[in-house]
């Protein structure tokens, strides 16, 4: 009898001491995170708090129980962010500096947070607002990310898989001002497209150098082009950008007075449909020539009176066609009219073509005009007939002016006709050489 009890308490102990082991397993193969929020409530907006920082370059410490809620919008994922989340509401959107790595793992794409404001600062970096812990770097005052062990005492986190979805906005609604609601959130561009050149470049530097890379995106309708900036860490790095046209999508920052888009991946670029241009050049396959005329396949560079040629010229990577009369010797005694046509353009029929460029330019003296003809053969621009389309304005003595913008100008007119353009930059016998003008055109465009 008493083995019959000794017996039956080893089972009943055996049984027990399987239901713990059960239960722990089961514990351990529960998810780490919970899918719901916590009882946490937000007392203010990001806006609200973002307005709490008005001066550039000020460090505004939070004293008071201020908190936040928001959904994150970018993580660090793909390494193009880099200790760092943003977070969104519907009023606006916030750069959290948190110093720790594999973000995603914790507060990825999704997740709703709730943040803790008090004991931690407000402050900008070239215009964007950044919520950090304020620090002292060597005597000087700063802003620093969050340290790891920190977080959880200003971050908690909520439910998972919440929707985020891009702001469809144009270029011309995102300012630079501090507090504009865009800045940090996730937007959408419509009917956008890499540039012809850069398709054959990669989204960042692969070399040894790792350098971070600006490439222009630019609009069909001939509006200004955003940056889109790319860490030579991110995973993506390598990959080329797609040549068709379409939607991005993005965090837009600043630097300064600089509009810029930080990608999350390459799946928020979905440009799969036809380019918009008809006809685009910006030079930047070829190299610079020095005083060299210019050999540009497809191009005709004409010296029609006088010995000044179209040369290549290179700044910041960038290269364009140059022309100026101011080395010239045949200035002194002759008219100087120099051209550079385009090669055979055939714009489709039932189209609405839109021709812009850019130019710099500088010093006043001379004419630099764009004019466009159908029936330009060879190499003699006296048999063709030519029609102005518009004259660019002269620089100033003092400096170049940036690389302007003019169009679009409409070439309806000529839909369903093979065209050339020609620049034409021409110069006055006897004109001064310190005084005669240099024009710098780039980025031709015609755009349906």
């Amino acid at each position: 009898m008493k083995h019959n009890v000794f017996l039956l308490g080893m089972l009943a102990a055996f049984s027990f001491a399987a239901t713990i082991v059960v239960s722990c397993n089961k514990k351990f193969d529960e998810p780490p995170f919970s899918n719901i929020d916590p009882d946490i409530t937000a007392n203010t907006t990001i806006k609200a708090l973002k307005a709490k920082h008005t001066v550039a370059g000020a460090y505004d410490a939070i004293t008071t129980d201020i908190i936040i809620a928001g959904v994150v919008i970018a993580d660090d994922r793909t390494g193009n962010i880099y200790k760092t989340m943003y977070i969104q509401d519907s009023t606006g959107a916030l750069s959290v500096l948190l110093d720790a790595n594999s973000l995603y793992a914790t507060f990825p794409i999704g997740r709703r947070v709730f943040i803790n404001c008090k004991g931690l600062t407000l402050t900008d970096y070239n215009g964007m607002i950044q919520l950090g812990i304020k620090a002292n770097i060597n005597g000087t005052a700063s802003v620093e990310a969050i340290p790891s062990a920190m977080i959880g005492q200003y971050i908690t986190g909520g439910s998972f898989n919440n929707t985020v979805m891009a702001k469809p906005v144009i270029v011309s609604q995102l300012t630079t001002n501090m507090q504009d609601p865009n800045l940090g959130s996730l937007i959408q561009l419509s009917n956008y497209e890499f540039n012809k050149s850069d398709t054959s470049k990669t989204l960042s530097d692969t070399s040894q150098f790792k350098n971070t890379t600006n490439i222009t995106i630019n609009n069909c309708s001939g509006a200004a082009g955003i940056i889109i900036r790319t860490s030579a860490y991110a995973n993506f790095a390598g990959v080329k950008p797609p040549s068709g046209n379409g939607t991005i999508a993005a965090i837009y920052t600043t630097y300064g007075t600089t509009k810029q888009l930080i990608l999350r991946d390459t799946s928020d670029i979905r440009f799969n449909g036809p380019r918009c241009s008809l006809f685009e050049e910006d030079f930047n396959g070829y190299a610079a020539t020095g005083t060299a005329a210019a050999v540009i396949p497809g191009w005709k560079n004409i010296m029609a009176t006088g010995d000044v040629p179209f040369t290549l010229a290179a700044l910041s990577g960038n290269v364009f066609p140059k022309v100026t009369a101011f080395g010239s010797t045949a200035l002194r005694t002759t008219n100087i009219s120099s051209w550079l046509i385009s090669p055979d353009i055939n714009l489709p029929a039932g189209t609405t073509p839109k021709l812009s460029f850019t130019c710099a330019r500088r010093y006043p003296a001379g004419t630099f005009k764009i004019y466009v003809s159908t029936n330009f053969i060879g190499t003699n621009v006296s048999s063709a007939t030519w029609t102005l389309i518009t004259t660019v304005p002269a620089g100033s003595a003092t400096a170049f002016t940036p690389f302007d913008l003019f169009g679009p100008f409409n070439l309806s007119t000529y839909a369903g006709q093979k065209i050339n353009l020609a620049f034409r930059y021409e110069a006055p016998a006897g004109t001064a050489a310190s005084a005669v003008g240099t024009y710098e055109p780039d980025d031709i465009k015609i755009r349906n």
